[in-house]
């Protein structure tokens, strides 16, 4: 590497229009599909507050049939208590 003594001024550092730059793409390099965007948007699981309003109970009711129920999927990680969305859909459609 060189160590060449030049020094450049504000005028010399300023980007001639005529050179050759990067332009910016109006589209993006790949679109989202619609899929991929609900997937974002959609939980794929219920919390037990959210389990008592679809089934107009108390909060306390709720975690009861999450303590007991087998007949949708019940998911522990630590404290927290979480339903599958898609077990407690097939079985509340059922009911």
């Amino acid at each position: 590497m060189t160590n060449n003594n030049v020094e450049l001024t504000r005028e010399d550092l300023k980007i001639v229009p005529e050179s050759p730059t990067m332009e910016l793409s109006k589209t993006p390099a790949v679109e989202p599909s619609d899929q991929t965007q609900a997937a974002k948007l959609v939980p794929l699981v219920y919390r037990v507050d959210e389990i008592a309003q679809l089934l107009a109970i108390s909060n306390r009711a709720a975690y009861n049939l999450c303590n007991t129920t087998k007949d949708f999927k019940v998911i522990r990680l630590g404290t927290s208590i979480r339903v599958s969305k898609q077990s407690f859909d097939d079985w509340f459609a059922a009911v």
